[in-house]
């Protein structure tokens, strides 16, 4: 019994993971047009704090998982038309706000780090079996949140606000956010294991 619920889960995995990365072009612009939907609610989840214009949010949760769970186009596509329906005005990001204005202020190198990130993690996961697996997944997900996200945030922050101390830069747009998002990558991962066909185990 074990054995055989164990191996509808595998082929259930394998059946979401072929069906998201090798469906037709429409149906991946129809997932990703449902990812930035999904996107924009977790948007919402949002937390102001009165030392930066950068609040905390669930966005990076939302990005990460669909990564995973969509693969390297449907996932990107999901970050990429969150970005640029947002732009053109529909008021998905956080705190419902839209237009280009947000794009082009203090948070708009994040929402571009979502879309570098979803690829990044996509494409890992897609083609490295290995990525797939703890601790790799977790290490991933690491350096898409903190390398690629943050690192394109802080620097787009320092130049939309003038702020040119990395100190202070840091101390506004990424410090205050590692709690959080250690916990939305924990999250994505757990999650994400449940969903992605999981490599043999190497032998001893």
């Amino acid at each position: 019994m074990l054995t055989s619920s164990a191996e509808k889960l595998t082929a259930l995995r394998e059946r979401i993971f072929d069906g998201t990365r090798n469906s037709a072009l429409p149906v991946q612009i129809l997932l990703g047009l449902l990812g930035a939907a999904f996107i924009g609610v977790a948007a919402q989840i949002r937390i102001p704090l009165p030392f930066t214009p950068v609040p905390i949010t669930g966005q990076t949760f939302a990005i990460l998982f669909l990564a995973l769970l969509l693969g390297t186009r449907a996932g990107t596509l999901s970050s990429g038309f969150y970005v640029l329906l947002g732009t053109l005005g529909i008021p998905w990001f956080a705190g419902l706000k839209g237009g280009w204005s947000v794009l082009a202020g203090p948070t708009g190198g994040y929402l571009i780090g979502f879309i570098l990130a979803a690829l990044l993690v996509g494409y890992l996961c897609d083609n490295l079996a290995w990525a797939r697996r703890l601790p790799w997944l977790i290490a991933v997900l690491l350096v898409a949140n903190f390398v690629v996200i943050h690192g394109l945030g802080v620097f787009w922050l320092g130049m939309a606000t003038g702020v040119h101390n990395v100190a202070q830069l840091l101390l506004m747009g990424s410090i205050p956010f590692i709690p959080g998002d250690l916990l939305k990558i924990a999250a994505a991962a757990g999650l994400g294991r449940l969903v992605l066909p999981q490599p043999a185990e190497p032998r001893s």
